[in-house]
């Protein structure tokens, strides 16, 4: 990666936005406007599907430095940790990683040989909030929307001339540091920013590999992360545009667990995104465009092995939508999208290159009580050598309110979504298969949801069919290859709930929980051990809860998560046990002008438990970070 990017980064200003300018007030603000169920803004209870907003104040409530912490406390999704520091990737309502969409501000930022991103790598630092819609995205979005989609929302233009500093300090050698500036002078406005991380993370865990297990040490997984980002944004009376980029460099260990000789293995990851987005009005309506570049390198060594890989990767992206109304009851829109992806790779066959072309129109009508939302997308991805790959998939989704004052809303919906091999699925040596199709689902949900002073209530119950699902399966010649093989049935319910009581004038409290049951099972062949048996590493129950109290400078966080048993070979037989955290957070406040400074102490897995999420991939017990920030306004 060329590091002349980070000129670019540092030269493109300052702003913070005032959403995240109100993270020390931590009351729980219900979330007004959401656009990943819609593409374009809807009030959270008028969405056509479950849609969950992570603001501010739940990333300051939660303490959580990365998008896989935020997601891991606060979200229906399962996030698959392979250690502290290690590899995260999601699963939402039984689909994989590669089956859930990504987006950073409405753009596609998977790593197109994998299929998926590693969460552990995003900062929440640079973030505002984090939307998580719940069901087939691709009738909005295109490929990989199969299970839902997440966005990214990154900090935008602000109000007012801020700087923040924040330092912290933890066990197991954890060091973290930010810098953020932000201003605005007429219609100009930006925000930059800079964090650094790093940690040795060398914490004990049980050796089941010994006889009898012992505690040991794990070692070779020293981590250390660098993220830049920076925005800027015009704001005229007809339109606005932005610019935005961001620069990440991680470098990490992979630490052997168990008995095995160390093989000393190492990655770094490396990524640039540069993005813009504008949008105009006309007396018709609306046009918007915007567009990504993304570069990605991914280096592995295996000194054991003598092993020395770089893998880089290329994706840019292009979208044109225009909104219009249509007389007193339908807002349309629609639009064309493009885009060109290039993985490179020692292990690919050749140079993986990819041109995709898509053509979307989604629509709201509003008809008294009764909103209905539309969707229709059609895409086409041409690859070298082999034929191209179609996906048309329709979605319709209804919301009516039941009952007024509180608001009563019943939600419905039902569409179809698709993933389209990856370079990897294709072009791997030995083993991919250039002729493999796109995995199909189709899915059904219907909800409530309760909206009254102070909390918001969800119940959500579904059900989805995937086809055509890639499996890598081994070979007679002792490798593994792809196929299309797998038919997968998910269904389950989804139950949240989100409040707050103001007590008095100085004292605050507020909680949430979420609860989902997710029964996903193998429906491939009947003759097989593994038909009917729960799909791997997908646990049936999740219970997330948080409970806050405020009273004056002083604020105090505990957040519980029970996470149920998960399946780890396909016929059902062997699991991981279920566990229950808890987590807690102190928090002090102190405010006097132009200065406010906020003291946060962060203890994790208070019970001090023993658990692994992943197999083989232990969690750190009982540890503490003590964290200060400082705002100058």
């Amino acid at each position: 990666m060329n590091r002349a990017f980070l000129l670019i980064l540092l030269v493109l200003g300052p702003a913070l936005p005032a959403s995240a300018q109100a993270t020390l007030d931590t009351t729980v603000a219900l979330p007004a406007v959401t656009v990943t169920a819609t593409r374009a803004p809807v009030r959270l209870a008028a969405a056509p599907a479950r849609v969950t907003v992570l603001d501010a104040e739940a990333m300051t409530a939660t303490g959580a430095q990365t998008v896989a912490d935020l997601l891991t406390a606060r979200s229906g999704m399962f996030v698959r940790r392979y250690g502290e520091g290690g590899l995260a990737s999601l699963s939402l309502r039984g689909a994989g990683a590669s089956q859930t969409l990504v987006l950073l501000d409405g753009h596609r930022i998977a790593n197109p040989q994998l299929g998926q991103l590693d969460l552990s790598l995003l900062p929440t630092l640079l973030l505002e909030s984090v939307e998580v819609m719940a069901g087939p995205g691709s009738p909005l979005y295109g490929t990989d929307a199969l299970g839902g989609v997440v966005n990214l929302r990154t900090l935008g233009p602000g109000t007012r001339r801020t700087v923040r500093v924040r330092g912290g300090y933890g066990a197991y050698g954890e060091r973290t540091g930010g810098l953020l500036a932000a201003g605005r002078r007429g219609t100009l406005s930006g925000v930059a920013l800079v964090e650094y991380d790093e940690a040795e993370g060398d914490y004990p865990y049980l050796n089941k590999g010994l006889f009898p297990p012992q505690e040991a040490l794990r070692e070779g997984a020293d981590r250390r992360r660098l993220s830049v980002y920076s925005s800027m944004a015009y704001t005229a009376d007809r339109g606005h545009m932005r610019l935005a980029a961001w620069y990440n460099d991680a470098e990490r260990g992979l630490p052997t667990i168990g008995t095995a000789q160390a093989r000393r293995e190492r990655q770094w990851d490396e990524h640039f995104r540069l993005w813009a987005d504008g949008e105009r009005r006309f007396a018709w309506g609306t046009l918007r465009l915007s567009g990504l570049m993304q570069e990605g390198a991914l280096r592995y060594t295996n000194a054991q092995l003598a092993l020395d890989e770089t893998g880089r990767t290329r994706i840019t992206s292009l979208d044109a939508e225009a909104r219009t109304v249509l007389g007193r009851r339908w807002l349309m829109a629609g639009g064309l999208a493009g885009g060109y992806g290039q993985a490179r790779h020692p292990s690919l066959l050749d140079d993986a290159t990819e041109l995709h072309g898509g053509a979307f129109v989604h629509a709201t009508g509003s008809f008294g009580r009764l909103l209905i939302y539309p969707a229709l997308r059609a895409d086409i991805y041409s690859r070298q050598d082999t034929s191209a790959l179609w996906g048309v998939n329709p979605r319709l989704g209804l919301n009516v309110r039941v009952l007024e004052g509180p608001a009563l809303h019943l939600k419905a919906g039902a569409g179809r979504a698709f993933r389209v091999p990856t370079f990897n699925d294709r072009f791997w040596q030995p083993g991919g298969k250039p002729g493999l199709q796109p995995e199909r689902g189709t899915t059904f949900d219907l909800g409530l949801l309760l909206e009254h002073r102070g909390g918001l209530a969800e119940v959500t119950v579904f059900g989805s069919r995937v086809r055509d699902q890639i499996v890598w399966l081994p070979t007679p010649a002792g490798y593994y290859a792809p196929d299309n093989v797998q038919r997968v049935r998910s269904r389950g319910v989804e139950a949240s709930y989100r409040w707050r009581w103001p007590l008095a004038r100085r004292l605050r409290l507020g909680g949430s929980f979420f609860y989902t049951l997710t029964d996903a099972r193998d429906r491939s062949d009947p003759e097989a051990r593994s038909f009917d048996q729960p799909v791997r590493l997908v646990p049936r129950h999740q219970l997330k809860s948080h409970l806050g109290l405020r009273l004056g400078p002083v604020q105090v966080d505990a957040s519980g998560r029970y996470t149920g048993r998960r399946y780890v070979t396909t016929d059902g037989t062997q699991f991981l046990d279920p566990f229950f955290l808890l987590d807690g957070q102190l928090r002090l406040h102190h405010q006097r002008r132009p200065i406010e400074a906020v003291l946060a102490l962060v203890v994790e897995n208070l019970m001090d438990r023993r658990y692994e999420v992943i197999p083989a991939n232990p969690m750190p017990p009982r540890h503490a970070r003590l964290q200060l920030t400082l705002t100058f306004h």
